[in-house]
């Protein structure tokens, strides 16, 4: 965490959790957050208000389907962004948000909070796998009090599912193993949500190894687990229940890689706004938008060539 950047002021696009939670990190690393509701105030209330206010920075927080007319908004006033994953889910809008930004992509992030986990990083440095495995899974009914499905992102026809909401699987495999090579996307729809995935498994490979990304809304235990096998070692993570394994036929070693969730977001906005600041991030998986090309386009070729091969029924 870099305590001495000056405080910025930051735009926050987006008032739903995840734009709440970054408006609460921004303040408690003491810089000057406003945040603002784009289904409130809309792209026309936007640029009213960047016309009688200045920022340093902006975090774009809305719904993936509403981010290229905030982004052209934003890069018109010259503002370096911190774009919620993922950044877009369609091949041709991510271009156009490239472009859109231009330079000031050097200094935007794509939202990959997980490599701010050390039990990312630890991986990352992992040279010898041939074989992965990465699984998330949990109960989406489950996840707020008073929340429905049908009413949520989650079931929007146009950009929902479980490949682009638990998306960071995708991109600690490209982080983690190398840039992939999507071969297949095989998924679970709803006769209720017949474009939505509630299950997908992703086959893919890169130049030394293959394996497999899975993501799904269904499972009743959550369920988050990275495995490598490598011909000196093999790494058996689970994220759900911290626990980080490295073993061999000789020995089974703990290695001690937890950190608080919301220690993630806070050290992956400070790094954000030490890249706004002209400096180098801390971090050297820093997800700088100009450098993450490769997953962000990894992710929607997953979702463009979704393939429903089995159907579920019943009440969600």
């Amino acid at each position: 965490m870099n305590r001495n950047l000056k405080s910025m002021r930051v735009l926050v696009v987006g008032t739903g959790a995840i734009g709440k939670r970054h408006a609460s990190n921004l303040a408690h690393l003491g810089h000057q957050p406003t945040a603002l509701s784009m289904r409130a105030d809309g792209v026309a209330g936007l640029k009213q208000h960047l016309t009688s206010n200045s920022y340093d920075a902006a975090v774009v927080g809305t719904a993936t389907n509403l981010r290229l007319p905030v982004i052209e908004l934003l890069a018109s006033h010259k503002l370096p962004c911190y774009i919620e994953k993922p950044v877009a889910f369609r091949t041709n809008e991510l271009t156009q948000i490239i472009e859109t930004l231009g330079p000031l992509a050097d200094r935007s992030f794509a939202g990959f909070m997980m490599r701010y986990h050390p039990a990312v990083q630890y991986l990352a440095n992992v040279k010898d796998c041939y074989r992965f495995d990465f699984t998330i899974g949990h109960d989406v009914t489950q996840w707020r009090e008073n929340w429905t499905f049908a009413g949520s992102y989650a079931a929007d026809p146009n950009g929902g599912g479980v490949l682009l909401d638990l998306c960071h699987e995708l991109d600690m495999a490209h982080t983690i193993v190398g840039a992939l090579d999507i071969h297949s996307v095989s998924a679970v729809n709803h006769t209720d949500y017949p474009t939505i995935d509630f299950s997908t498994a992703i086959g893919a490979s890169t130049q030394s190894a293959h394996g497999q990304i899975a993501m799904d809304y269904l499972s009743q235990i959550s369920t988050r687990q990275t495995t490598l096998w490598g011909r000196s070692h093999n790494h058996y993570f689970d994220f759900a229940k911290d626990s980080y394994t490295r073993a061999n036929a000789d020995s089974s070693e703990t290695l001690d890689l937890s950190i608080d969730r919301q220690k993630m977001f806070q050290n992956a906005m400070s790094d954000f706004l030490t890249v706004v600041a002209g400096e180098k991030p801390n971090n050297p998986l820093a997800p700088i938008l100009s450098n993450e090309m490769a997953s962000c386009h990894a992710i929607c070729k997953a979702y463009e060539n979704r393939t429903f091969v089995a159907t579920l029924k019943g009440k969600i």
